[in-house]
């Protein structure tokens, strides 16, 4: 198997900041090396892994923060201070969100996010440089911004993509990729669109360029249950416009033109039928201790370097359960 750096998830799904804090030092104990933060409605990304950046040696990353809840000026201020915070250890992924977080949450216009995106990235490279930046774009502006102390390293910038057009700018721009929600039979056709990204702007990707993967995992002897929770948790996701174009750009079509009616309809038990058990044995990875490792090495094998794993429990001690038989098994 390649090499690859097994890492946790932060926050825990379900789990309190304090909790999740707990639980990803003690992944320490189990053979983690990494944490990677995620953001979607809470805890935030930046908290806790400032924590863990000040307590322990992991190394740090975000996949992802969305560009559009937050301005360049801040979102570099932090990823600057976690460098330091860390020596170094930090990696910052951005991604364009949907639609729920960024406008009804959030409160801001969800259009054209690729080019928010790209905006984005355009001005943050110079501040996650120690560089100044001065961006006049249509969604990001930055008047002359420069960090008063530098990172230690110019801070890698990694790019979530769930499309063939953010795939390519990927290859275009970024030092890494950040994907979620896909087997491994979906990598290398991702990774592909990567490659054609790079190669039309003329750059060529290292070889380790590095593939972050955040895979939600559960460790039980009652799979098929397992499942049908999984249905009505991320059926939702589906049905906003970002994933509903990613799942059928992946093959199942049918399932997200089902799950999008039915969402129009406000019938979420017709979206969670929708979601079908294809989908879910697909996507997720559920089984006992020796089938959840064998899975997440396919992963690898098709070409995720940071396997990040995310619990699907509810509460601290199963998601524990879950992260040490994964944790013990995984060398062997």
């Amino acid at each position: 198997m390649p090499d690859a750096t097994l890492a946790v998830t932060v926050p825990v799904p379900g789990l309190t900041a304090r909790d999740s804090l707990d639980l990803a030092r003690t992944a320490s104990q189990w053979g983690y090396q990494a944490a990677w933060g995620s953001e979607v409605d809470g805890p935030d990304a930046f908290t806790l892994l400032g924590a863990l950046a000040a307590t322990t040696d992991y190394q740090l990353g975000v996949a992802v923060l969305p560009v559009q809840t937050r301005t360049v000026f801040v979102i570099g201020m932090s990823a600057v201070s976690l460098a330091q915070l860390s020596g170094g250890r930090f990696a910052l992924g951005v991604g364009a969100s949907s639609e729920v977080l960024v406008s009804r949450f959030g409160g801001q216009p969800f259009d054209r996010p690729l080019t928010h995106l790209r905006e984005a990235i355009e001005a943050l490279r110079p501040i996650l440089r120690g560089e100044r930046s001065t961006f006049d774009g249509s969604y990001v502006k930055v008047g002359g911004y420069k960090t008063p102390t530098p990172p230690p390293a110019p801070v890698p910038l990694y790019l979530g993509s769930l499309n063939p057009k953010s795939l390519r700018l990927a290859g275009e721009l970024a030092d890494g990729l950040c994907i979620n929600q896909i087997a491994p039979k979906h990598v290398p056709a991702m990774l592909d669109e990567v490659r054609a990204g790079a190669k039309e702007a003329g750059r060529e990707l290292p070889s380790d360029f590095p593939v972050v993967a955040r895979l939600f995992c559960l460790v039980t002897d009652d799979a098929p249950s397992a499942r049908q929770i999984v249905k009505m948790i991320f059926a939702p996701y589906v049905a906003t416009s970002v994933y509903n174009k990613f799942y059928r750009w992946m093959g199942y079509e049918e399932e997200a033109e089902a799950i999008a009616q039915a969402a129009k309809a406000k019938d979420r038990e017709g979206m969670a039928k929708a979601f079908s058990d294809r989908i879910a044995e697909d996507l997720f990875v559920i089984g006992t201790a020796e089938e959840v490792v064998a899975r997440l090495r396919e992963y690898v094998e098709a070409g995720v370097t940071v396997p990040v794993i995310a619990p699907m429990a509810v509460s601290p001690e199963m998601a524990a359960q879950t992260l040490q038989a994964i944790g013990e098994r995984w060398d062997r």
